[in-house]
């Protein structure tokens, strides 16, 4: 029976070390015949006698002898490669015994996955300094070996077992970037899920500088010398007698074409590993900041490496978050204010001392709202309160207004404030017959239900007020203040004394672009206003 997997790590489905063993043998193989395509190319008196020995052979002969030298090119690769083969499986025990214990749904010791995130970063580095050894040694050992049994001389043998050795510092470069990009694609996800690599203590890294030198370095240096070399043994060991100078200077066209078709195809593949270690995170990170702008705070940078790279995708990924928690306090903000109050609040444009803002202000009025409290249940007047304060919230909105505060059975409403726009008084007037609209039928679903019906009165007055934060200094609120503001708090008063729903000063009148339906009332004195005003009755909008 399968056990649980672990919900500490991810899904280890599809992954598989497999293919860091054919990157290194296959690497290995191809250098290997490289050497040697690279040796008898090369014309010298040793490699002009195998050629003469070669061709001396005929039929079965020849073919014997063909595949007893294929047979020993093959020979020597099993006898590199079966230890690095050894040596590969002990190096990657750590990540292999924790891949098992996941799969088996556990939680490996914290010590055994530091260990084996250790090793997995470190795996390169170990890797090529581990190619570049047996690179070494495994040459000499060959063409001492080939040296003792009078099979080439000593020169022919240290020339070939240095320029072997620089191949295999080609194809362990090319080890190393390939199982780094392995490594990225299959396994760093996987161990590093949240990215942090360059936390990871103990881990060696190469910064982006030195990855450049390092390719410049092995497609330039690398080349010339194995081709200064070459041609500086040529010359020295080459007898002039064996061949004329036509026949020499075209041997040393074939190598130096050979030499440049094999550093050809591995300068470009190590051009394009390269490339990609550099390119690939930079587009990842180009695609992330295209969702963050679309307002997708949910993506992250994937952190594959610990270079600069590595470290700006961990920098990237914390301000992400940072961004992220500012939404949601943004969002959840927003819904304690208006989002454009909030959107001035949190841009910093609302100065601690307030500020003079032209605008009209409106305040709504439940009618016998005392009773109502008294005659139905705490939960009865939560669900009404909050059904009548939706359905004015929304019509306000609908004409671009600000619900400033909702205080018991009121509510404070202002239009062009804090984003001003022409015709807020339009919008105010409009608004306030849309509220009418909206109680008819929020009375007649509660009729339906058994429930008491509400009623209103709406005053609408234009002005300028002081708009800004109010409150103590560890807590404020945006709030108006202002002779307008009382105003259209009397004036909403007086909708009781008059008998209607809705009133609008002179002031907000004077302002209206479109004419409207309405009654004009004498002149009177409303509480806290020295001077008469004149309000009007809001009707409907002008017929036709």
């Amino acid at each position: 029976m399968n056990q649980p997997r672990s919900s500490q790590w991810p899904d280890p489905a599809g992954i598989s070390l497999r293919g860091l063993y054919v990157i290194n043998v296959t690497a290995m193989g191809i250098g290997i015949t490289v050497v040697f395509v690279l040796n008898f190319a090369t014309p010298t008196d040793f490699v002009l006698n195998q050629f003469a020995d070669l061709a001396q052979k005929t039929g079965l002969d020849y073919g014997l002898e063909v595949f007893k030298r294929l047979v020993g090119l093959f020979v020597i690769i099993a006898a590199i490669g079966s230890p690095t083969l050894l040596v590969m499986r002990q190096l990657l025990r750590p990540i292999s015994r924790c891949l098992d214990l996941v799969r088996a749904g556990e939680n490996p010791p914290s010590g055994m996955a530091e260990k084996a995130r250790r090793r997995l970063v470190n795996l390169p580095f170990i890797f090529i300094v581990f190619n570049v050894g047996m690179w070494i040694v495994a040459p000499a050992l060959v063409f001492f070996s080939a040296h003792m049994t009078d099979f080439m001389n000593t020169q022919t043998g240290i020339v070939f077992a240095a320029r072997a050795s620089m191949v295999g510092l080609i194809a362990s470069s090319i080890v190393f970037y390939r199982l780094e990009a392995y490594s990225r694609r299959q396994l760093i996800p996987f161990f590093f899920p949240k990215g942090r690599l360059a936390d990871l203590e103990g881990a060696a890294r190469m910064s982006i500088s030195r990855r450049i030198r390092m390719f410049y370095r092995l497609g330039t240096l690398v080349p010339l010398t194995i081709l200064m070399v070459t041609l500086v043994t040529v010359q020295w060991e080459l007898d002039p007698s064996v061949m004329s100078s036509e026949e020499y200077g075209r041997r040393i066209i074939i190598f130096t074409s050979v030499l440049f078709g094999v550093f050809l195809i591995s300068t470009g593949v190590l051009n394009r590993l390269v490339s990609r270690s550099i390119v690939e995170p930079l587009e990842n990170m180009l695609g992330v900041v295209a969702k963050i702008r679309d307002g997708d705070y949910r993506t992250r940078i994937r952190v594959l490496g610990n270079d600069e790279i590595g470290v700006l995708g961990d920098a990237g990924n914390v301000m992400i978050k940072g961004l992220a928690e500012r939404e949601v306090l943004r969002t959840t903000f927003g819904k304690y204010v208006t989002p454009e109050i909030r959107d001035e609040i949190l841009s910093g444009r609302i100065p601690l001392e307030g500020e003079r803002r032209k605008g009209t202000v409106m305040f709504a009025d439940l009618r016998d709202f005392t009773p109502f409290v008294e005659e139905n249940s705490p939960e009865e007047v939560i669900s009404g309160m909050r059904a009548y304060f939706t359905a004015m919230h929304r019509a306000i909105r609908q004409h671009r207004g600000l619900v400033i505060q909702f205080a018991g059975d009121e509510i404070e409403a202002v239009f062009g404030i804090p984003v001003h726009f022409q015709g807020h008084a339009d919008a105010a007037v409009k608004a306030a017959l849309e509220m009418r609209e909206a109680l008819k039928e929020l009375n007649s679903a509660r009729s339906a239900q058994g429930k008491p019906v509400f009623a209103h009165g709406i005053g609408i007055h234009s002005g300028t007020v002081l708009a800004g934060n109010s409150g103590s200094e560890e807590q404020s609120a945006y709030s108006l203040i202002g002779n307008t503001v009382n105003v259209a708090s009397r004036i909403q008063d007086l909708t009781k004394e008059l008998d209607c729903d809705i009133l609008a000063s002179q002031e907000t009148i004077e302002q209206l672009r479109r004419p409207f339906r309405m009654d004009r009332e004498p002149p009177r004195l409303v509480k806290g206003y020295s001077r008469p005003i004149t309000v009007h009755r809001i009707l409907g909008p002008a017929m036709g």
